[in-house]
Parts: structure tokens; sequence; C-alpha cells
């Protein structure tokens, strides 16, 4: 009963403190946690919070359980929430929740032909924030993939960052996905083996192998990494895609944030972290998206392109 009252002494101080209002006429529920990371609700998605209790090991945890159309999509233990509040939502705040990472990936080769094809795809990613007051609040957006979209139907998560920015004289923003080759984008191995590489064509993988001019040989690492190519080089490398944005585009929520097409995501495994391309550190291609974006909504496709 404790923890319900100390939770709700929270709610009632935070919503008479917090008083700068964004002016986007959308309110949202902010819960800061004990990780060190903020999650958003808008009103326009989740309009509902209810308290729950289980038992475990003999002993009661309380949840706040997030419901959107009647159902529990996230459940959020009591004791590990610092502090909740209601105000209306900044551009910042926008980014974060549930988002769509659309791209269209590299192909697949028709049965019995070389001829490639591809579709969009929309691969679900939750967003959250740094808590506020902690280094990167108002610039840092931390994206975290369940699954990402994969041709042999593997399970691989993936965790990103973007940044954000606003220029209050141009009454714009920029938002950017950051591509980086100094750290994987999981802590788990690449769990395929050769054959659940993409595909040049019918009867040829992705997958170069260990190159014999990689120092070490074989370090039997397998990590993932979000790259593109250097467009002079075309070597593979880290770089930041940057997309604009104005407040109308945020009042969209059929708004698609394009990043420019000549770059693309390259899905790579490699033997060492950082990873270097010109010390051979690539095993091989997951897969390249093309064209990405970030969505609200997954993308479908328009009756007349």
């Amino acid at each position: 009963m404790n923890i319900f009252k100390h939770l709700i002494t929270v709610m009632l101080l935070t919503a008479t403190v917090v008083t700068q209002a964004s002016g986007s006429g959308v309110y949202r529920t902010a819960i800061t946690l004990t990780n060190g990371t903020q999650e958003i609700f808008p009103d326009t998605l989740v309009k509902e919070f209810r308290y729950s209790h289980t038992v475990v090991d003999d002993r009661i945890v309380y949840s706040l359980n997030v419901m959107k159309d009647g159902q529990v999509v996230l459940s959020i233990p009591v004791d590990s929430i610092v502090e909740v509040n209601y105000r209306e939502m900044t551009p910042y705040e926008h980014f974060a929740g549930d988002w769509y990472l659309v791209a269209s990936p590299n192909g697949e080769p028709l049965p019995g032909t070389s001829i490639m094809v591809s579709t969009a795809v929309s691969i679900p990613y939750h967003a959250v924030l740094p808590a506020p007051g902690t280094p990167g609040y108002g610039r840092d957006i931390y994206c975290h993939i369940d699954s990402m979209a994969h041709r042999k139907g593997l399970k691989c998560e993936a965790d990103f960052k973007m940044r954000y920015s606003w220029n209050e004289s141009a009454q714009s923003g920029t938002i950017t996905m950051v591509l980086d080759d100094q750290h994987p984008v999981s802590d788990e191995p690449y769990p395929g083996d050769a054959s659940t590489y993409a595909y040049w064509d019918a009867n040829s993988t992705w997958y170069s192998g260990v190159s014999p001019l990689h120092e070490g040989g074989d370090t039997g690492n397998r990590y993932m990494y979000f790259l593109t190519h250097n467009i002079n080089t075309w070597e593979l490398e880290g770089h930041d895609l940057q997309c604009q944005w104005t407040l109308a585009d945020q009042q969209d929520l059929t708004h698609e944030y394009a990043f420019p097409t000549i770059y693309e995501i390259c899905w790579v495994v490699g033997l060492d972290i950082p990873f270097v391309y010109n010390e051979h550190d690539l095993l091989g291609y997951i897969d390249i998206f093309a064209s990405p974006r970030l969505m609200r909504h997954p993308w479908t496709k328009p009756l007349s392109e």
C-alpha cells in the first residue's frame, strides 16, 4: 500500500511542477524508470493505465499496465518507476514510443530465375528517451527492434540510436539515424550459417567468408552492424542518415520521415569491434535495406505509384 501512496504522490507533484507546454495540443504520460530511461505514451495512442499484482516467490509484485485497445501492451513493475508526469508533449518526445523502420530489402530471386524482386517491409521498433537530467536528454533517442526482417525467418534483435535537433528560428528540425561502426547492434552473435545470408542470385549468397587477409584469421566472433557504403570508395562504414521535419509533419501521423535514398542500410556481420572495412572484418551481408524511412504505422502500398 505504501508504494501506491508514494506513486500517487509523485504523480500529483510532477503534474504541478512541470508547467512548460510545447503547444502541440497532444498530451502524454511520461514514466521515468530506474534504468535511466523514460517511456512516453501520447494520448493519441494510449488512453488508459491499470494497476495489477502478481505473486512471485511468495512476494507480491505490483505493476502499472499500459493499455491499448483493451489489451496490455506493456507492464511496468511499480518499484522500477522513479516518476510519472502528465503534460503537453514536446517535439522531442514525439519520436519516442512505437514506430516502424520501413525499407526495401535488396531482393529475393524468383524460383528458377535470377530476377530479383523486392517489397517494402515495416520493422517495428520501440524508442525510449534518456531520463531527464541525464547526459543525452533532449538529443538522443534509443531504439530497439525485437525482430529484424529476415528472409530465412531467424529472430535477431537490434539496437540503434537516433539524434534529435530543433532550430527555433527556422522552425524545422532533423532526426538522424546513426549507423555505427564502433558498436554492434546486438550483444548476441548472428545465429545463422552461410546459407542464411542474403542472395546475389538463386545459387549464391552474400556470405563471403573469412578473408585470408584478416589479421588473426577467424576470431569466432559474429558481430552484427548497421552500416552503409561510402559513395566515393564503396567501403562499408558508419554514417549519419539525416531527415528534416517540421511541426506540421509531426501532426500528420501518416508522414514518412525519409532518409536520403542514395544511402542504404547494410546489415552485415563482422569479426571485430570496431568494424574496419579495410582490415577485412566483413564476413557477409545479412541484407541491404534501401529507401529507409520512419513511420508511425506500417507502410501500405499506394493505389497508384
